[in-house]
């Protein structure tokens, strides 16, 4: 049902004093009990509600119908205050009233008067405030979450009475989706209250528009299209993307505008698989989603994946997943942000988009050569695709200049295949020693490298000449405290004289976080921890050593420098 026609219904059930139920169900998230508040307020506002009296009433933790009914008594607001939520004041006038229909007795007002120093009201105040509930608009909601002791039908039998009895409108709000067992004899006692149901079901276009109102931004004009194409029509959801993709573009800012659209591209994707994990596909598919990778599958004749993603993901500006996708996902996941790392990996593809002109040429070749023709030659086909890796090899993931090589040698390309491969080693020479290393990147258990590609990484990953000088990689450990492979395989060539220097050159907050940085490295298992561990304490066990002072101050980091360490200069650590 339309947004339009949904909107509709509502204002006219607001402007007739008629008793009636209307129920609205849905999905949760999709804008229920935010579309009623909103539409109920607009109709407030142009004094276009029937009724002058209006309760809502959620049911969750509710156990009883005794509970319900003083719910409904005690959240009745009136007049001006209408939509508000209910106060002590609001609910003193309604004590009043309640008063005056028990004819002011003495014991109900010595009795009303103890309410607000007790936890909570009697059976005999309930009952007496629900006298008073009459010709009134009540909303009440998430009635599959109502308590054990609080049987649907009785809540449905009440609300039967407070529309015969009570000429009462009452709006019923629910989340079809959590109905457990017996969903059909639950619609069939809903179908005998309701005069009207409303299937609360909107589309993308209808969902973004709720929940970004008429705001329009850069974050919008890059994010609600990509909310279009996932069909994302959970407002919440959309809410919580909207305010993570706000903090990350406030993170990336004066980042290259094209980065920071895949960093938010990256973010609706991976934030939708945390929030929706029974629609959305997992964080494990998309950091290993290779779009070029299902193409190769089919053209070897095998059959293809199954999978309820890919034609999705193929349609969604997102071909693979690269070191800065890598730290979105993971924030995602994490639901916060490691920002200096975020903006090293932003830096790091600016500085890869430099190196090409357009950097779109690949992506094209694929897109609209592979994907989006039948009319195109093989010949054609494998030449652009050739050309156009070579051009941009420094943008290109691993993954996909896998697939890409791959695809070159299974139509006879072999010398073209061997070239691609130069090239893109040649092209990503300044890249750190994480990058060749193949584990970092996100093959499928199913996805093959190809052997000389392998064997190319293996090489370039042996031959790493690691130029930078040890103490500003240790300072900037301890600054970040945080490291790389290539950090713990640079200090894990030092020797306890270099460390010796390097912790007597740090200053400040860095002789800490140094100190204990270097530590938590050397306990972590990684390679080449343990040589970084016995170097290290050797060092401060010789800083010790030079004087009672700075023995004192080493004895507060924790280490233990009468353990015995078998190591010297001569062992080449």
């Amino acid at each position: 049902m339309s947004l339009d026609l949904i909107e509709k219904e509502i204002l006219r059930f607001l402007a007739d004093s008629e008793p009636e139920v209307l129920c609205i169900r849905g999905k949760w998230g999709v804008g229920k009990t935010y579309t009623w508040d909103n539409l109920l307020e607009k109709a407030t506002h142009n004094n276009a509600v029937a009724l002058k009296k209006y309760a809502y009433v959620t049911l969750f933790g509710l156990n009883s119908l005794e509970d319900l009914r003083f719910s409904i008594f005690e959240n009745t607001n009136s007049g001006a205050e209408l939509t508000q939520a209910a106060t002590i004041e609001s609910f003193s006038s309604m004590i009043q009233q309640a008063a005056d229909a028990g004819r002011r007795s003495r014991n109900l007002i010595e009795l009303t008067a103890s309410v607000f120093n007790r936890k909570g009201v009697t059976d005999a105040l309930a009952k007496v405030g629900f006298l008073n509930v009459r010709k009134q608009l009540i909303c009440i909601d998430d009635l599959e979450r109502a308590g054990k002791g609080l049987e649907v039908r009785d809540v449905l039998g009440l609300i039967s009475f407070l529309r015969v009895k009570r000429d009462c409108k009452i709006a019923l709000l629910l989340n079809d989706e959590q109905i457990g067992e017996g969903k059909a004899e639950f619609w069939k006692q809903v179908e005998k209250v309701a005069d009207t149901i409303l299937h609360f079901e909107l589309n993308p276009s209808e969902a973004s528009s709720i929940a970004f109102g008429t705001h329009q931004s850069d974050i919008r004009t890059i994010v609600e299209p990509l909310l279009h194409i996932l069909n994302i029509t959970n407002i919440r959801i959309i809410k919580k993307i909207q305010l993570g993709a706000a903090h990350l573009t406030d993170i990336l800012a004066g980042q290259d505008e094209d980065v920071v659209k895949q960093a938010l591209t990256a973010f609706v994707l991976s934030k939708w698989a945390v929030l929706d994990p029974d629609n959305a596909p997992p964080t494990a598919y998309i950091r290993s989603y290779n779009e070029f990778a299902s193409a190769l599958k089919a053209s070897n004749g095998k059959e293809a994946l199954v999978d309820k993603f890919a034609d999705l993901l193929a349609s969604y500006p997102y071909n693979s997943t690269d070191e800065l996708d890598d730290v979105i996902i993971a924030g995602a996941e994490a639901g916060y942000f490691n920002e200096t790392l975020l903006n090293q990996r932003a830096a790091l593809i600016s500085a890869r988009k430099k190196k090409t002109e357009g950097g779109e040429e690949f992506s094209r070749v694929w897109k609209d050569m592979y994907h989006g023709s039948l009319a195109t030659s093989d010949e054609d086909f494998l030449d652009a695709l050739f050309k156009s890796a070579v051009q941009e090899a420094a943008l290109i993931t691993p993954l996909n200049i896998n697939s890409s090589i791959k695809l070159l040698r299974e139509f006879g390309r072999t010398e073209m295949a061997d070239k691609l491969i130069e090239a893109y080693i040649h092209a990503k020479s300044d890249e750190s020693l994480e990058f060749f290393d193949l584990r970092h990147h996100h093959f499928s258990a199913d996805e093959a490298v190809d052997d000389n590609l392998k064997t190319a990484f293996q090489e370039k990953f042996d031959s790493f000449v690691d130029d930078r000088k040890p103490l500003d990689v240790l300072k900037s450990i301890a600054q970040r405290q945080g490291w790389s492979e290539s950090d713990v395989a640079l200090l894990a060539k030092q020797t306890p004289s270099d460390f010796e220097t390097m912790f007597e050159a740090l200053q400040g907050n860095e002789v800490r976080w140094g100190i204990e940085s270097v530590g938590s490295i050397g306990n972590s298992g990684k390679p080449g921890a343990e040589a970084i561990r016995k170097a290290s304490i050797e060092a401060l066990r010789r800083i010790a050593q030079k004087s009672p002072i700075r023995a004192r101050k080493i004895a507060r980091f924790g280490i233990s420098l009468d353990e015995a360490i078998a190591t010297s200069e001569s062992d080449g650590i």
